[in-house]
């Protein structure tokens, strides 16, 4: 069935399914684009409850319209990049493509003097 749908309704973008399986940032595989993953953990706004989420359309939404613990409605969304293993259950995670201007590339300058260098000596292998 689901051959069907891709057959039908298939996708110009990459869905990038094989891209960050063991590490938080990377290229992808199929299309060369760089991601990163970054979780989602949705919160009550009155009592502060972690609260499961789901994605609809691309939005960050509680699963549930009022928080069991005070039945607000009221909630918001935060955005984290790395969690710790109690969050697990509640947080969603994205793979987000980032731009070249956004990634932090770290650069080494590197200078010789030329005044007073010597000529390089090379070691042999016969004496």
């Amino acid at each position: 069935m689901r051959s069907l749908f891709d057959l039908f309704l298939k996708k110009s973008t990459c869905a990038h399914s094989h891209a960050l399986i063991s590490s938080n940032e990377g290229y992808c595989p199929d299309c060369g684009a760089y991601l990163k993953k970054y979780f989602y953990i949705v919160r009550c706004s009155r009592c502060d409850l972690k609260r499961e989420a789901k994605i609809y359309f691309g939005d960050v939404l509680p699963k549930e319209k009022f928080c069991t613990n005070c039945g607000s409605k009221d909630y918001y969304v935060e955005k984290l990049d790395a969690i710790s293993f109690i969050d697990i259950p509640y947080a969603i995670h994205t793979k987000e493509v980032i731009t070249p201007e956004q990634i932090d590339i770290v650069s080494a300058q590197i200078w010789v003097d030329k005044n007073g260098t010597k000529p390089v000596k090379y070691l042999t292998g016969s004496a």
